[in-house]
């Protein structure tokens, strides 16, 4: 039996005919598992990473329109060499998708068993190149299993669902979505804050006066848009005392006339309402690049617009720009020594950020972020968004630090259009990071409630040894009720984390001090945990103010439930853990319910009302500072790859 012809390999081809220039070397290449590796296919499928299918055309062609195109071309002259293009004779078609993913959509075609799908990640290439393909009966199954894996990952089937246009898939998982929407998850990066914020809001929305009569929660949304859920309307702006001038009125400036009739002006610029800008190529090309780019096309075509028979100039090339006149005429103001008035709303400077962000004017960028930041605190979330957007850090930091001043569940509640334009997984960030600045605010004013009590700072999830803050003012003791502390006590200050051998704060004998020892010592700091010692309950007499909390106050606050205090500075501390958790902002300290109730309840107290309430307002200002320190060590984790350290909670 004669053996079969080989073709001569590389090395004999060259030293036959030495004057053949050498091919360059053939990628190395394996074949497909079965039933795509059988020698009577008639084309070659290879991968991304060089795996070949040997697969049939008939087939292929039935499956999807996209390969009976790639698959039409001619097939290669019998005998023909190997080469990229080509092998053994048959087409060699390179495709984007790796083996793996080929494999299963190729399994879908042929008339073999299904492939099985038991994760997300497994199906999601699957089914976009089964959509890339336009595969039909692919796509239809693998649709169908999105839905059904989305019963265990309802908020990453529902992304996925999303960010391939699967309208009808996504309407059927925002029930689903809406219960795991407070855990993150890595496809929030595909869709827009926007679309989170809606799934997130579901079902107030099915249950608000139009759903009324159904009185179900399972009530679906009154419409589903291609975006699975209308944008629900954007709030009316909030005018803040620097801008309620210009925002109401919102003139637009004049267009100066160095930008429409320059006479050595060589290039036009025709915004979308008509308007010929004439200006100056090498202006344009030394401030944007874009610009620069868009002047060298315009150069290369080598034609012009007819001369202006108006002005009887010479012809100008013209080109055209997607901006109106006043947003270019606003963005050309820094490009050309010219004045640059603040943008008169928030709208106008919206406009003027995208256009500079388009033509790439670092400049304007630069300059625009006073003007951006001068909307905080009355459109913090909007400026974080188009910060955020634009990628200027500082100000999206300071935006963030800004909605602080909101409480979290305002925070998760409103809405602004902007949220449209930015991923949803920063926005959830954002929400990470207002709830962990409430944590710890309120794990700072546990720990400063622990030290002035007396009680070990370690019992504190987050307290140090000089957690409570001092008034820093002096003033003598009033003794109004005739009650003084014992002479130890007066003599030294007592430090806030000093305890007693149980724990609780010592107490008081209320033994009249002599007077020769008060005139001789100097009034020391007012220092609160010392103060209430005046109001220590006595062992054998007296009233006083100081009361327990209850079995329904929060856990970590236990220590309170069996060593009392005082029940005005109790309350106060123990509401403002409350408020500043849900509202992480020094000024909480200072908030007008908290204070007038405190005032009141401190002045029924003849010992209280003595020796703290003088010095009480700086005190919760030295609060109020250290809620801030606490709050400012917490950062903002946006722009990384990896989950945010955290979920949200509930709407």
């Amino acid at each position: 039996m004669t053996a079969p012809l080989s073709r001569p390999s590389p090395d004999q081809a060259s030293s036959s005919a030495p004057s053949t220039p050498t091919k360059p070397k053939r990628t190395k290449t394996t074949n497909a598992a079965y039933p795509f590796n059988k020698a009577a296919a008639d084309a070659i499928l290879r991968t991304a990473d060089n795996v070949d299918f040997w697969v049939r055309r008939s087939i292929l062609a039935e499956a999807s329109c996209i390969f009976e195109d790639m698959l039409s071309i001619p097939q290669p002259p019998p005998g023909a060499l190997d080469d990229d293009d080509t092998k053994d004779g048959l087409p060699v078609i390179c495709l984007t998708e790796d083996s793996q993913t080929l494999d299963k959509l190729l399994r879908l075609c042929y008339p073999i068993e299904d492939p099985e799908f038991t994760s997300l990640d497994e199906l999601r290439p699957v089914l976009e190149a089964a959509m890339k393909y336009m595969m039909e009966e692919a796509t239809s199954l693998l649709r169908a299993r999105l839905v059904k894996l989305g019963h265990s990952q309802p908020l990453r089937a529902f992304a996925i669902a999303c960010t391939l246009d699967l309208t009808q898939e996504a309407e059927s998982l925002v029930p689903l979505a809406y219960t795991a929407h407070c855990a993150f998850v890595d496809e929030l990066k595909d869709i827009s804050a926007g679309v989170y914020y809606r799934v997130s809001h579901y079902m107030a929305k099915c249950t608000g006066p139009k759903h009324s009569g159904s009185g179900s929660k399972k009530a679906r949304p009154v419409s589903i848009s291609a975006s699975v859920l209308e944008p629900p309307p954007s709030p009316k702006p909030r005018c803040s005392h620097s801008h309620s001038h210009t925002r109401t009125e919102s003139v637009a400036e004049p267009i100066p006339p160095e930008l429409l009739d320059s006479p050595t002006a060589d290039v036009i610029l025709r915004t979308s309402d008509a308007v010929d800008f004439r200006l100056h190529a090498q202006l344009l090309s030394l401030a944007s690049p874009v610009f620069r780019r868009m002047l060298e096309d315009r150069k290369a075509e080598r034609s012009c617009d007819p001369p202006d028979k108006e002005n009887g100039s010479t012809c100008h090339g013209v080109i055209f720009v997607s901006e109106d006149s006043t947003t270019l005429a606003a963005l050309l103001r820094h490009v050309y020594p010219l004045p640059r008035p603040t943008p008169s709303s928030f709208p106008a400077l919206k406009s003027l950020l995208i256009a500079a962000h388009k033509y790439e004017l670092a400049p304007a960028l630069s300059s625009l972020r006073p003007a951006l930041q001068s909307y905080l605190p009355t459109e913090a979330l909007r400026v974080f968004a188009l910060a955020h957007r634009f990628n200027l850090p500082d100000v999206r930091a300071a935006a963030a630090r800004s909605l602080l001043r909101v409480s979290y569940q305002e925070l998760r509640h409103r809405y602004v259009e902007e949220l449209e334009e930015i991923p949803a997984a920063d926005y959830f960030r954002l929400l990470v990071y207002h709830d962990q600045c409430g944590q710890a605010a309120s794990a700072c004013v546990l720990a400063h409630a622990l030290s002035y009590s007396g009680a070990s700072p370690s019992s504190s999830p987050s307290s140090s040894p000089n957690a409570s803050p001092n008034p820093g003012r002096t003033h003598r003791r009033s003794n109004s009720s005739g009650a003084t502390e014992t002479p130890t006590a007066s003599a030294a200050p007592t430090n806030a984390n000093t305890t007693s051998s149980s724990g609780s704060p010592p107490t008081s004998t209320h033994r009249r001090e002599s007077s020769h020892r008060s005139e001789r010592l100097p009034a020391p700091p007012a220092d609160p945990a010392r103060d209430m010692r005046a109001c220590a309950p006595a062992k054998k007499r007296g009233s006083t103010c100081h009361v327990f909390l209850d079995e329904r106050s929060a856990g970590a606050w236990a220590h309170f439930r069996a060593h009392s205090a005082p029940r005005w500075w109790l309350m106060y501390v123990y509401k403002l853990a409350l408020v500043v958790r849900n509202r992480p902002w020094g000024d909480g300290a200072l908030d007008r319910g908290l204070w007038r109730s405190a005032l009141a309840r401190a002045a029924e107290c003849d010992a209280c009302r003595a020796n703290f309430l003088p010095g009480f307002r700086e005190y919760a200002e030295g609060l109020g500072a250290e809620i801030e320190r606490a709050v400012a060590k917490v950062k903002l984790e946006i722009g990384g790859s990896s989950a945010p350290t955290g979920n949200v909670a509930k709407a």
